[in-house]
């Protein structure tokens, strides 16, 4: 039920404003089709009121009819002393019936007697009225020859004319007495009465028609200027909305107002706080690399003072020449932590960008590092799609491809497998290496290409730092997936022809 009532609410402020005028509309009807019908109620009323009246005009005629001509032998109708008395009959008999005249008629002569008491002229009405003596005399006639009391109703533009005749019992004169009433249809009191009520009805419907479309029109175009000044702002910042003038709209520009302050006053609080957290995470980022370095440097320099100190001690030559060559060893091993430092130092120097075939770089390292995973067991094979030319560093990237298989062959037994590829992707193209070796440490993983992070004890952690500082500048990424069987790292790079880069 509530589902279907929903279908019928309008859901917007013009629906609301054409539902509301709709119901005025609907009322404004059943308002207007109730006083039509009362008019018309009346206007029967009246029609009945009339028609009783002349029944006992009629009636009151017949009696003082009787009461006039009674012991009367015979009457003559020529007489004028006898004309007066039925005039005067008629007269006495009609003076409590508004608006009713009547009188008496032969068959054949014509009227012998007529009154108007209740006649509102200047003056007292004795003349029959001429335009109605035609119709007076049918209906006499037809009450005469049918001997039964006759009403006819003739209805003209604005009024309806009553005629009732009764035939006169007791008398074989062929006289009759006839009253005549007329109803107003149109144009008295109680027709304009309703036509003023219908006139201010249809003036107040049309009021409120061009009310509510102004009000509507108003509406509408104080939403579309708030709905342009949002649609102009930026996509972060919303925008100082000018008050409208109308004061449910002005509580809404307000709350927006309101609300813009408060989102600006949050994005500068949380642009602080994002300032304060990279500060903090760079802080804490070159903390870690500094303890990473002297913990890569101080295990050389105690192992070489350790073998230096003790080969003095013992003042053997053997002794020193093995301690000359750990010292060596050491050396070594702090050049090549130098060299993986600049490394990660120069990754933010400009790209050498060229045409690089990504399927030859991954056969040219795959064929180099053969033999060194023939010598560990592993299997290393290279796979992948036909990628034409891409504008790239090629160097950066062999680079950091050299990094990947040696980490895989590092991580994978002998037995296991190595695979490097290239091929283009849903997000661009793909340098993937995916080892079956052991796997990342869980704890680990969360930190992977960070500077340092290494889950072998010889192991510097900058490679993979390296592999995510040259996807990054080619506006790529990398990505670690982590399987039941190895893991695969991914070097995501966004594609595009070499002719769209410029060589550097």
């Amino acid at each position: 039920m509530g589902r279907l009532i929903g279908r019928f609410i309008p859901r917007s402020l013009a629906g609301w404003f054409a539902a509301c005028w709709g119901l005025f509309l609907l009322a404004a009807i059943v308002a207007g089709s109730t006083l039509v019908s009362l008019y018309r109620d009346g206007t029967t009323e009246r029609l009945r009121r009339a028609e009783a009246a002349l029944a006992r005009g009629c009636d009151a005629i017949t009696e003082r009819y009787r009461f006039a001509t009674t012991g009367s032998a015979r009457i003559d109708w020529q007489d004028p002393e006898t004309v007066q008395l039925l005039t005067a009959a008629t007269l006495v008999a009609l003076r409590d019936l508004p608006g009713v005249e009547g009188g008496l008629w032969r068959s054949g002569a014509g009227p012998l007697a007529y009154a108007y008491p209740t006649y509102e002229g200047a003056g007292p009405k004795t003349d029959v009225p001429a335009a109605e003596l035609s119709r007076i005399g049918e209906t006499a006639e037809a009450a005469i020859l049918r001997g039964v009391p006759v009403i006819r109703r003739y209805d003209a533009r604005t009024q309806a004319l009553l005629l009732r005749a009764c035939p006169l019992p007791g008398t074989s004169l062929n006289l009759a007495a006839w009253v005549m009433d007329r109803v107003i249809l149109f144009g008295g009191p109680a027709y304009l009465r309703a036509a003023a009520a219908l006139a201010v009805l249809t003036a107040v419907l049309l009021g409120s028609a061009a009310w509510l479309g102004w009000l509507l029109w108003g509406w509408s175009r104080r939403l579309r200027q708030i709905e342009a000044a949002l649609a102009g702002s930026g996509a972060e910042d919303l925008p100082r909305l000018a008050a409208t003038g109308q004061r449910d709209l002005d509580r809404v520009v307000q709350a927006v107002n309101g609300a813009a302050g408060r989102l600006a006053e949050a994005r500068r609080a949380a642009a602080a706080a994002a300032a304060r957290a990279n500060e903090a995470e760079r802080l804490a980022g070159l903390g870690r690399v500094a303890a990473g370095v002297a913990h890569e440097v101080r295990n050389p320099i105690a192992a070489m003072r350790l073998k230096a100190e003790n080969a003095l001690a013992a003042r053997d030559p053997d002794r020193m020449r093995r301690a000359l060559d750990v010292v060596l060893a050491q050396v070594g091993r702090l050049d090549t932590l130098t060299r993986d430092l600049l490394d990660a130092a120069r990754g933010g120097a400009p790209l050498r960008r060229h045409a690089t075939d990504l399927g030859a770089l991954v056969g040219d390292r795959v064929a180099f590092y053969r033999e060194q995973a023939g010598a560990a067991g592993v299997s290393l094979e290279a796979g992948g799609d036909a990628i034409p030319p891409a504008a790239l560093d090629g160097e950066r990237l062999e680079r950091a491809l050299d990094n990947l298989i040696l980490n895989a062959l590092q991580a994978t037994p002998p037995g296991g497998r190595v695979e490097v590829a290239a091929c283009r992707g849903e997000d661009g193209l793909v340098l993937s290496v995916a080892d079956t070796g052991r796997g990342v440490p869980e704890a680990l993983r969360a930190h992977l290409f960070e500077p340092f992070a290494s889950g072998r004890p010889e192991g510097t952690g900058l490679g993979l730092a390296q592999v995510r500082e040259a996807a990054e500048a080619h506006g790529g990424r990398v990505r670690a997936l982590h399987r039941d069987d190895g893991t695969t790292i991914e070097i995501i790079l966004p594609e595009g022809p070499a002719a769209a880069w410029p060589a550097s």
